[in-house]
């Protein structure tokens, strides 16, 4: 009985490889995507996130906090419901209106989406335009459904255009699917100590997704530890040239002040109807780079504005424009 048992097994085994083999020749997208959310379910089960071939550095303070408040007594009047001030070095928060006050954000959804995306696939790997991804409207980056880009060309979309047929198309490309995605968006949030963040889907249309300004900014302080986000959140204007997979694509950097207030080097800006106009910027001048975010504006540019000038001259940094 024993042996029949082992017989069968061995058998059971033999019939379950070949139908492995069937499936890799019959649809590699498939099966790249079913091995993919096995691996990384397995991962999500023993609290192993991320890949260790992909991730080369983690934050050495995942519990890292805003220390003290220094100027904050006499900051600007912002429109915006919250703003939040931080310089990343030494934690000192130049800016604070309701930090913690838990508010829609809109596309800085996508913040953390980039940092998932980074964190599970390489640059070079290429992900498939699925329908969802194609039809999910509004901003756009201008993808067909059956179009094949890489990681970066899809990032460049995501941060750029605000694109949400490129955040569709990452979740999809790198989970399997978008909810799984958004699993481990929750699940990074967590990591983070982003106590006031809820994600909801990758590309913010959903009002759902909920944070703070101070979690925004501790969640980009991490995001610009990565060399990639840092450079793509930077770049005014970006080509994606034609190929067999895809057609040209023209993108151009929509976040305000990345090409007028001095030292500004990006991140993010956000608007729905619910959520108001919401603005993620990260500005450097002097040694003091700041972080800032503003959710609930009337006048992010303006709000964030006051807020910069206000910070750098809190620390000691005389920034001239002609904004005003």
């Amino acid at each position: 009985m024993n042996r029949n048992k082992i017989l069968l097994n061995i058998g059971l085994t033999i019939i379950l490889i070949l139908l492995a083999v069937l499936v890799f020749k019959t649809s590699d997208t498939t099966t790249k995507f079913f091995i993919t959310g096995l691996v990384k379910e397995q991962q999500i089960d023993s609290k192993k996130l991320y890949d260790q071939t992909i991730v080369d550095t983690y934050d050495p303070e995942p519990n890292w906090q805003p220390q003290e408040e220094i100027g904050t007594a006499n900051e600007p009047f912002i429109s915006g419901t919250a703003g939040f001030l931080i310089d990343i070095n030494s934690g000192n928060i130049v800016f604070s209106k309701n930090p913690n006050e838990k508010l829609p954000i809109a596309s800085l959804t996508k913040i953390m989406t980039a940092v998932v995306a980074l964190e599970h696939k390489k640059l070079g790997e290429k992900i498939y335009v699925s329908q969802e991804a194609d039809e999910v409207g509004e901003n756009s980056m201008n993808l067909d459904y059956g179009e094949i880009y890489s990681l970066e060309e899809l990032m460049y979309g995501l941060i750029l255009n605000s694109g949400n047929d490129a955040a569709y198309a990452i979740a999809i490309g790198v989970a399997g699917d978008k909810s799984r995605f958004v699993d481990w968006m929750n699940i990074k949030a967590k990591e983070l100590g982003l106590t006031d963040s809820v994600f909801t889907d990758p590309s913010g249309l959903d009002d759902g997704n909920m944070s703070s300004v101070a979690d925004l900014t501790k969640l980009t302080r991490y995001a610009l530890k990565n060399p990639t986000f840092r450079k793509i959140v930077a770049t005014l204007q970006y080509e994606i040239s034609d190929t067999n997979d895809h057609k040209y694509i023209y993108l151009e950097n929509q976040t305000n002040l990345l090409s007028s207030y001095p030292g500004v080097a990006g991140v993010k800006t956000g608007y729905t109807e619910v959520a108001g106009l919401c603005l993620v910027t990260y500005a450097s001048n002097d040694g003091k780079e700041l972080v800032g975010a503003v959710l609930g504006s009337g006048d992010r540019k303006g709000d964030m504005i006051l807020m910069l000038d206000h910070g750098f001259n809190t620390l000691g940094v005389n920034v001239v424009h002609n904004l005003w």
